[in-house]
């Protein structure tokens, strides 16, 4: 498969996931940026960048955005069901950032 298709294939997948989401993760995601970047995040899946809903953003602050990383993913999960069960997951967890919830509360979740 071509890169571009592989990248695309990451934006498909999240696209799919988001409308999946349970409540009220779904309506969380609706307040935030979400990007794939087709650039490798380190170790990272995905990143949270921004503040935590509820803080008042002071001018200049950025939005609240979501990057996933396609070429992370597509390197750590090349079959395509492990692929989609880790984007839902690095989803949920970067949301539950964006909720303001610590690493130690996503790991109690089952979201680390």
């Amino acid at each position: 498969m071509s890169s571009q298709a592989s990248r695309d294939r990451v934006e498909r997948i999240t696209e799919e996931a988001l409308l999946r989401l349970p409540e009220p993760l779904r309506s969380a995601a609706e307040e935030l940026l979400i990007t794939v970047s087709h650039a490798a995040g380190g170790d990272l899946y995905g990143e949270f960048q921004g503040l935590p809903k509820g803080v008042e953003p002071g001018l200049g602050d950025p939005p609240p955005t979501i990057t996933i990383y396609s070429e992370t993913l597509l390197a750590d999960f090349p079959q395509e069901q492990e692929l989609r069960r880790e984007v839902r997951r690095t989803l949920a967890h970067e949301i539950g950032h964006y909720l303001g919830l610590s690493e130690e509360e996503l790991h109690a979740r089952g979201l680390e």
